[in-house]
């Protein structure tokens, strides 16, 4: 039975994976393509919105931080609002939707932020190397995932202090979207002179983890 379950619990992890990649690689073909049936939709609503455009933005970045989705909110900021005020409000809304996931797991307990966490074992793997450099791993994973609940749960779990957190997910976070972003914006240039090569960064995602998949399942053979 026990196995049955992890089995299940990992098919279902790697299913949400799959999910949110596909997500967030279509969330960054529309950024890049910026269709025209997208973009004025968009700008329509944000137009009828008004002052409050920004704020509902904000919200919606903060929803999507825990299931690791506030990538494509951020992505498609781009289609409504020049750089830097698009990596203004996704850095706001995803600092404050990190911080406050972190807390709400905190007041869980550590049952069940293993349960609700689903962590991958790469990241469990890190929590052996925080004693000794927390601000350095701290900073590395964030840029690497940006958001979720297995990533605040990796900080609360593995001893990180509320400054030590804070510490990391600050400028963490600040990386993460200047990244994200950036690489919106260069991928954008890239289509315009090399549209094969755009694509092909464009998909990498999809690709490494289908990649990592395929190896799992050798490895288990």
């Amino acid at each position: 039975m026990t196995l049955n379950t992890s089995r299940a619990g990992q098919l279902r992890q790697g299913l949400w994976t799959l999910l949110v990649t596909l997500l967030t690689v279509g969330g960054i073909i529309l950024a890049v393509t910026r269709p025209e049936w997208l973009t004025g939709a968009l700008q329509a609503a944000v137009a009828s919105a008004g002052s409050a455009a920004p704020v509902v933005f904000v919200l919606l970045c903060i929803v999507t931080a825990p299931l690791h989705l506030n990538s494509v909110v951020a992505a498609l900021s781009l289609l409504i609002w020049p750089l830097p005020t698009a990596l203004a409000l996704s850095f706001v809304g995803s600092l404050i939707g990190c911080v406050l996931t972190a807390y709400l797991l905190s007041r869980a307990g550590g049952a069940a932020l293993r349960q609700r966490a689903g962590w991958p074992r790469w990241l469990e793997n890190l929590t052996a190397r925080v004693a000794r450099h927390p601000f350095l791993i701290g900073i590395l994973v964030r840029l690497g995932l940006g958001s979720g609940l297995a990533l605040e749960a990796f900080y609360l779990l593995s001893g990180y202090t509320r400054r030590q957190y804070l510490a990391a997910t600050i400028p963490g976070v600040a990386l993460w979207t200047l990244q994200a972003l950036l690489g919106v914006t260069l991928l954008r240039a890239l289509l315009q002179t090399a549209p094969g090569l755009a694509g092909l960064v464009a998909l990498a995602p999809l690709l490494l983890v289908g990649g990592a998949v395929a190896v799992r399942r050798l490895r288990k053979r």
